[in-house]
């Protein structure tokens, strides 16, 4: 029991700003961490919806309603992900081999398609999120357990791209357990999101999963395996497919 409560602490700390105790980083410790990156998911839509719901309790403007919901994801995660997408889509952008491109992800730098891409997602994003609905944000905020879970997945099963800390996991072992649990909260989030509005929820939950078919397909072709900056790149592009899908969803129906 003390790995598990161990890898959750390392889970919590690599992928979200939330303070907790520090455990040490050793393959035992490891071994379950990613069973509970989908849990930082669940935190920060419970977040989102809970701020959402206030705001628009007091009245305030759309835009700032927006900009909030743009802004606390990086503010609890603390833009690790983001970092992923940034990193990925320069590489991808720069028209590289396969080598060179897995150099760029490696690179601390950031190239000029990092930040302009960079600027295009949040624009897109902001917009989506002031243009949503309390209802469709309701739906959508299972959005974050269900793309960390396929990322868990992901990262569980497809080969490495290249050393790093997604090796460092793998070597750690216990596939099968992460695997399973992965599926359980993606599974979850599925069930949560047609709770409440059946349509909706299966729309946005398919255009989640056709997304993240599409992030696994370029990422075998162009890098021919996954990272920890693929795996934070395959989050961002969901979570920004399926908050589109709840806007257009909720529009729609």
């Amino acid at each position: 029991m003390k790995s598990v409560w161990n890898s959750f602490l390392i889970a919590v700390s690599m992928y979200s700003r939330i303070p907790v105790p520090q455990a040490e980083w050793n393959e035992r410790n490891m071994r379950y961490a990613l069973c509970f990156f989908p849990l930082i998911g669940t935190v920060i839509g419970a977040v989102c919806y809970g701020v959402f719901y206030l705001l628009n309790y007091l009245g305030l403007p759309v835009f700032l309603i927006g900009a909030a919901l743009t802004g606390i994801p990086l503010l609890i995660t603390g833009g690790i992900h983001m970092d992923g997408f940034c990193d990925t889509t320069d590489a991808i952008s720069s028209h590289q081999p396969r080598e060179k491109k897995l150099e760029i992800l490696k690179d601390s730098h950031t190239g000029a398609f990092a930040v302009i891409w960079c600027a295009v997602y949040f624009v897109f994003y902001f917009g989506c999120a002031a243009s949503c609905t309390l209802q469709a944000y309701l739906i959508f905020s299972s959005a974050f357990t269900f793309a960390r879970g396929l990322s868990a997945f992901s990262v569980a099963n497809f080969p490495s791209a290249k050393e790093g800390l997604v090796s460092a996991f793998k070597e750690a072992g216990a596939r099968a357990a992460v695997t399973a649990v992965s599926l359980l909260w993606v599974a979850g989030a599925v069930v949560f999101s047609v709770l409440f509005f059946p349509v909706l929820g299966a729309i946005v939950c398919v255009c989640g999963l056709a997304a993240y078919l599409c992030c696994v397909a370029v990422m075998f072709k162009v890098f021919g395996g996954i990272s920890g900056d693929l795996a934070g790149w395959m989050v961002q592009i969901v979570e920004l497919v399926m908050l589109f899908a709840a806007v257009l969803g909720g529009n729609l129906l």
